[in-house]
């Protein structure tokens, strides 16, 4: 099985939003892009040429019928449609390739223990006080069964932002900059409280069978290495809080990928940092992890750079150059 997972930015706004039925719009300006159609179609061609087996998506639209007419439109119905999960305009879908080494694919139901659609207790913004909170879009849970008959539960994640409105502006501000990092640092607590909710939810999985094939995917929205709130602020870095605990090391997730991929080339985002001063920034904000008993069967790995590349349109400019924003990754599964 190829398994890829993929923001695919702001697929919501392909679509108008005012009709009761699925329709496309020609433009959408309000994210810089000047053709919808031009865009879909490298979208798709990315997809095609990764040739996925599963495809976690996140950023999708906010309505399945929108979810569909893509597929239809742009990849001939190729692929079954699950999800969307998470709520506003930046859904969570896994769509499975119909014919494919995938014989079957159902939604999970709520682990009692940890569930993803109820709120629960945490310490927000460091009063010492607990808040109830709830996550900004709750993962998209399903069992995907192979066609030799292994169960593998595909976790797909979309961390909550660490956007802040206005953050160039208030960070180069002497008088705003703290301003700025209470925001951020507010937004890096929410973060974290979503990263120890998948956690804990692994970890009842794992307590249940050391053994059991798992995926976690998606964008986290951190990569590996500290970052200036890590360094400064004792902050920690989400990534490795979601793999686990060292010391309970038949729990601990794998990365997928990363030892896979030369150095150079281990970034799914490139922006400019407006805190470290650097420009066009390399980062990896997207993974996929695979449980202990899933490692041993993983065949191959990487960031689709090739197939990412072969759909830039050097002819455009700004958001209308890209597929999207970030860089596919898969990984397969023997």
């Amino acid at each position: 099985m190829k398994l890829t997972n993929w923001n695919v930015e702001w697929m919501n706004h392909w679509f108008s939003p005012d009709s009761q039925n699925p329709a496309w719009r020609k433009s959408a300006e309000i994210r810089g892009v000047s053709d919808i159609n031009a865009l879909a179609t490298r979208v798709a061609n990315v997809i095609e040429s990764i040739d996925p087996d599963v495809l976690c998506i996140q950023e999708g639209p906010s309505r399945y019928s929108e979810a569909e007419l893509f597929i239809n439109d742009y990849l001939n119905g190729a692929y079954e449609i699950f999800g969307p999960s998470g709520s506003g305009q930046q859904k969570m879908y896994v769509l499975v390739k119909r014919g494919g080494t995938v014989q079957a694919v159902n939604r999970a139901t709520q682990n009692p223990f940890v569930p993803f659609d109820e709120p629960w207790a945490v310490d927000i913004n460091g009063d010492q006080h607990l808040d109830e909170y709830e996550f900004t879009r709750e993962p998209l849970v399903v069992d995907v069964t192979l066609t030799d008959g292994r169960e593998i539960r595909v976790i797909n994640v979309h961390l909550k932002s660490k956007y802040v409105h206005n953050g160039e502006r208030l960070w180069s501000d002497s008088a705003q900059r703290q301003e700025f990092i209470s925001k951020a640092l507010l937004a890096r607590r929410r973060i974290s409280a979503e990263a120890m909710r998948v956690r804990e939810y692994l970890n009842v999985l794992l307590e249940q069978d050391q053994n059991r094939s798992i995926v976690v995917c998606g964008d986290f929205n951190d990569g590996p290495g500290s970052d200036y709130f890590e360094r400064h602020f004792l902050t920690h870095n989400l990534v490795a809080m979601l793999a686990g605990n060292p010391f309970r090391p038949q729990y601990m997730m794998r990365h997928g990928f990363i030892d896979r991929v030369q150095a150079g080339d281990n970034y799914t985002v490139i922006f400019d940092d407006f805190v470290d001063l650097v420009v066009d920034r390399k980062i990896l904000l997207d993974h996929i992890l695979v449980s202990p008993g899933l490692f041993s069967s993983l065949t191959d790995g990487g960031i689709e750079h090739v197939a990412f590349n072969a759909q830039v349109d050097n002819t455009a400019v700004d958001r209308q150059k890209y597929p999207s924003d970030h860089r596919p990754q898969s990984i397969e599964i023997a």
